[in-house]
């Protein structure tokens, strides 16, 4: 082999290295890319010490477990959360029930936690479209507490309360149903701020860039309770909260039924109920009600964010199973009402 031929081999060489190198180069950034987003994905949405109320479902295994923890802020990782608890042994020791969490805790707390079971103190479970009203008895009726002390707690300045307005002073529709546990020390307050708190974790889960007509979160909340108190079974709820929309759109009043019972206190409503001055009536007065007129579950929030796709501009009970027929025609309206009417469902 000549000289001229070694010197072009060596080139060859040092070319092969030099181009292995890059391409190592460049696996390495992608991998320290995919590491990046997948650390920036796992990130928890809510700053530490905010109280969660979280539910472990029979069946559930660490995996799930641990990606509905990331998602509720509680810990970061759903990998380490796995891995922690197979190195532990407890990866089928995770007991079913409800828990009181924080954000940001370590995956050992938690596992501690949830290895140990749920609190064996009294609970309340707080259903979708109830009023503060409603739940203010109930809490009362556990007699963990007082009248006088849960209404004061549900006065108290020092509740943190998400999304109402700097001048609101109503909870309604900001307490959010689900199943409390209520430890031995714990006070009125403290069980306020639970149901606030949890609102706000259910929030967090949710596209709110996407709220329909440009509504603030708060509005978005009225339009959920509306739902919330109108639709009987779920195929309604996006139905129902197109209705909404297309009215609002249209420049007519919502006429929904819900809020005048919220307004006069009782259902079956009255020609001269409807009539009531209270802003809450949409028979009488345009827009949305000036609050919540309950508190929605998390099926109603979605349904308001992602309303179904109809041009619908009415609907009337249809059928003993509580489903509405929808139309935008009015001759249409009136004939299902009288079907409604004949059927007794009216």
């Amino acid at each position: 082999m000549s000289r001229v031929e070694r010197r072009l081999r060596k080139r060859r060489r040092r070319r092969g290295v030099l181009v292995m190198g890059l391409l190592l180069a460049l696996a390495g950034l992608v991998v320290f890319q995919a590491l990046q987003w997948s650390a920036a994905r796992e990130r928890k949405l809510l700053p530490p010490g905010r109280q969660v109320i979280f539910t472990v479902r029979t069946g559930e295994g660490s995996v799930e477990i641990g990606r509905n923890l990331r998602d509720a802020g509680v810990v970061d990782s759903v990998n380490r959360f796995r891995d922690v608890a197979e190195e532990r042994g407890l990866d089928a020791s995770l007991k079913p029930g409800t828990y009181k969490l924080v954000t940001g805790m370590s995956i050992d707390a938690v596992l501690d936690i949830l290895a140990r079971g749920p609190s064996t103190g009294p609970s309340v479970t707080i259903p979708e479209g109830w009023t503060v009203a409603q739940i203010a008895a109930k809490l009362a009726a556990t007699e963990q507490f007082t009248k006088d002390e849960v209404d004061k707690a549900l006065e108290s300045k020092d509740l943190i309360v998400p999304y109402r307005p700097k001048d609101g002073t109503s909870l309604e529709g900001l307490l959010f149903p689900e199943t409390y546990s209520i430890e031995k020390d714990d006070s009125a307050e403290k069980i306020v701020q639970d149901m606030l708190s949890q609102l706000e974790i259910v929030m967090q889960r949710q596209d709110l860039s996407a709220v329909p007509r440009g509504l603030n979160t708060y509005q978005l909340l009225i339009v959920a309770s509306m739902i919330e108190r109108e639709a009987k079974i779920p195929a309604d709820r996006p139905r129902i909260a197109a209705v909404i929309y297309n009215r609002l759109a249209a420049g007519k009043r919502l006429e929904i039924d819900a809020t005048v019972e919220y307004a006069v206190g009782h259902g079956k409503l009255t020609a001269k109920d409807l009539q009531s001055s209270s802003p809450y009536n949409t028979y009488t007065h345009d827009g949305l009600p000036p609050t919540p007129i309950a508190a929605p579950g998390e099926a109603a929030i979605q349904a308001a964010l992602k309303p179904a796709d109809g041009d619908w501009i009415y609907y009337v009970l249809s059928d003993k199973d509580g489903s509405h027929a929808f139309t935008s025609s009015y001759q249409e309206f009136l004939r299902l009402k009288a079907e409604a009417r004949q059927k007794g469902l009216l």
